[in-house]
């Protein structure tokens, strides 16, 4: 009977920890998806639906009147990776900015490991500079340590439109919205890798059968064991972004494939930024 019963709570500690495991899988940047001509790619899940379609539409605003792109991305985890690395990686991919100019600027925020960046591509770093954009960065934090994460990106990207819009002598109208077709509507689990489904259904399996086991037998389970052992080890990286405001970065930057995904996208990557905490 104690053998049944150990078994029997390792085999529920198991199941725990691997729906902690998939629940909290960072996302790897190349396997994220192309955001299509949208502007806000929340896949950590945490801008609310009011706010959402106020990014959406200042992005669209700033990129048809001033020819330039603000792309903003959530994520839960950067899985090791420096805030920097992970979005020149997802920059190199996704090259945010009308081709041929480079006037693009990526917002990041990884929620889990409370870090941020605000990259900026080489065509706007005479008007983004990397002092400004710390600035800009830091001013977020407030909001952000409170959980407010819509208001928090909104007034940060307010800030950045606001200086390319008085550069190329336009006016924004920041009151406009989106027609509903154009939200962006990630969930978080839309972007999880090719085979992290499968895994998930063998963890599942394997965690039954051992459950239902129980105490009978020998070693014969020691197999099962070992493979769940394996499986919710190797599940690393996959699809799934402490106190203080952050201080400025440094550069950041690198060129890289990628495709033309219309509606500001195209562009080349590199340029200046800066990154912080929360």
């Amino acid at each position: 009977m104690p053998v049944r019963i150990l078994r029997s709570r390792r085999a529920w500690l198991l199941l725990l920890a691997f729906v902690f495991c998939v629940s909290g899988r960072a996302e790897d940047p190349d396997k994220l998806p192309a955001p299509n001509g949208n502007y806000v790619s929340d896949f950590a899940g945490v801008i609310d639906a009011g706010t959402k379609p106020e990014i959406e539409a200042l992005s669209r605003e700033v990129y048809e009147k001033a020819h330039a792109t603000i792309v903003v991305v959530t994520v839960n985890s950067l899985d090791g990776d420096t805030i920097e690395d992970f979005t020149t990686k997802l920059e190199d991919k996704w090259k945010v900015g009308p081709k041929n100019t480079d006037r693009g600027v990526v917002m990041i925020f990884a929620i889990n490991d409370h870090k941020r960046r605000i990259e900026v591509g080489y065509g706007l770093e005479g008007i983004l500079n990397d002092a400004k954009v710390g600035d800009i960065g830091r001013s977020m934090v407030p909001q952000l340590q409170q959980g407010d994460y819509g208001a928090a990106i909104l007034g940060g990207e307010r800030q950045i439109a606001q200086v390319i819009a008085d550069d190329s002598h336009v006016t924004l109208d920041t009151t406009v919205k989106l027609p509903a077709q154009h939200t962006y509507h990630y969930e978080t689990t839309h972007h999880r890798s090719s085979g992290g489904g499968w895994v998930g259904i063998i963890i599942f399996i394997v965690i039954i059968l051992l459950i239902s086991r129980g105490g009978r037998g020998g070693g014969g389970g020691g197999w099962m064991w070992f493979l769940l052992g394996n499986l919710l080890g190797g599940g690393g990286r996959g699809g799934g972004f402490g106190g203080g405001g952050g201080l400025g970065g440094g550069d950041s930057g690198g060129g890289g494939g990628g495709g033309d995904f219309g509606g500001g996208f195209g562009g080349g990557s590199g340029g200046g930024g800066a990154s912080g905490d929360w």
